[in-house]
This record gives C-alpha cells, structure tokens and sequence, in this order.
C-alpha cells in the first residue's frame, strides 16, 4: 500500500458512499480498514509522519524485513494522504464508530507537520525524515507544502483542527506566492517547483526520489495550489 493511493481511492470511493450509498455500513468499515492498514504500518510515533508506504509481502527491494515499511518520508506522499484524511472527513457519519480515530489521524498528522515545517521559510523539505534536511540534493518542494497548506487550512475551518493550525498553513501559503509563483505576463502565473513525479516501483532511496526533475506548472502543484488559495482566502475573510 502506498499513501498515495488513499487519495486515489478511498477519498473518492468515500465521497460516493455519502452521495449513494450512505447507509452502506460494509463500505464505511472497508475505507476505514485502508486508513487503519497504512496507519498500523507507515506511522512513526515519534515524528507523527508517515514512510511513502509498506509492502505486506516483504518482497519489496525497499521493504523492511520485520514491518514491510519504505524507509522514507515523501513529502507528496503524506500530502496526498493529508488531503485525503481531510476530504474524507468532511464526508464522514458522525456516527460510525471510526470517526473518532480518522480524526485522531489527521489531528496527529498535523502535529507532525507543524514540527517538521522548515523555520527559514515555511515548506518542508522533499524527503522529509529528521537529520536529512541538510543532506545534499534534498530541497524544499512545492506540491505538498501546498497540499499541507490546503490541509492545514481546511481542517481548521471544518472545526478538526486547532486554531494554533492556521498559522502554520497561511505560513506555508504566504511561501508558496513569494518563491514558487512567477507571474509571466499578459494575465499568466507559473507555478514552480514541483517534483515530478515518486514511486514506490524504484529502489526507494534518498538518491532515487531527489534525481527526480523539478518541473514546472505540473497539476499536482498548481491544482493544489488552487484548493489552498479558495482556503487562505476563506479562511483570512
């Protein structure tokens, strides 16, 4: 399993089950089953952060023997897995008993951004593990500081987070407009920054994710770039 693919996945199906099927109790239980598995195998107790993802298998050229897990913090990966713990949640029963712990994910997730987020500008850095920040080649990368901020935001608007969360996101989007918006003339905006691209289909090394090539205007940037503004401007308003 890979953070990812919570995005992919259990958002959307989430967000279907509350427009069609919403007393479907077998639905709600199987999407909290996702939540819980890469929870039980992904999450350091220590940094309240996430590896990119396990393989329950073991097989993996990246698994570790004895839990399966990456070894690595991806910064895009956990930003992808934000977004879906939020979205998710605003879908949610109140009443289905895993409300409860998909806000204590999310809620523990924000701590650990608010304690990884850089204290020079706001972002966070590619691979995000403590003690790698000054290792050669790693930067801070566009994408998920965007997604964290939209997270960030977002949950403190719907009431899962705590205030003391909107500074740390509107931090994050005030470095997004300042270093990584270029404005290009006759009406256009860049957005810069953004790696392109992560996969678990790789060695998972630190050498691996930072020999990615940083592009330019990439959807998974600039979109979520887009859902944090809508959520600065609401939440400044």
């Amino acid at each position: 399993m890979w953070l990812d693919g919570i995005y992919m996945a259990d958002a959307f199906y989430a967000t279907y089950v509350s427009l069609f099927e919403p007393r479907n109790t077998t639905a709600w239980d199987e999407i909290a089953l996702q939540f819980d598995l890469i929870e039980e195998h992904t999450r350091n107790h220590t940094s309240n952060l996430l590896v990119h993802g396990y393989d329950e298998a073991r097989d993996a050229v990246w698994a570790d023997p004895v839990t399966g897990a990456s070894p690595l913090v991806w910064n895009r990966a956990v930003g992808w897995y934000f977004m879906a713990l939020v979205d998710t949640l605003q879908v949610w029963p109140r009443d289905h008993p895993a409300y409860g712990r998909l806000l204590g994910y999310f809620a523990t997730l924000a701590d650990g951004l608010e304690r990884s987020q850089d204290e020079g500008g706001g972002g966070w850095w590619l691979i995000m593990n403590e003690g790698y920040e000054a290792r050669a080649g790693n930067y801070i990368e566009s994408s998920a500081a965007a997604m964290f901020a939209y997270g960030l935001l977002r949950g403190v608007r719907d009431g899962f987070l705590a205030a003391k969360y909107r500074d740390v996101g509107l931090r994050a989007y005030r470095l997004l407009t300042r270093d990584f918006i270029r404005d290009d003339g006759d009406g256009n905006v860049s957005f810069l920054g953004t790696v392109r691209v992560g996969s678990l289909n790789s060695n998972a090394s630190f050498e691996y994710y930072v020999s990615i090539p940083v592009v330019e205007n990439d959807a998974r940037g600039g979109g979520s770039f887009i859902f944090a503004a809508i959520e600065a401007e609401k939440i400044k308003a």
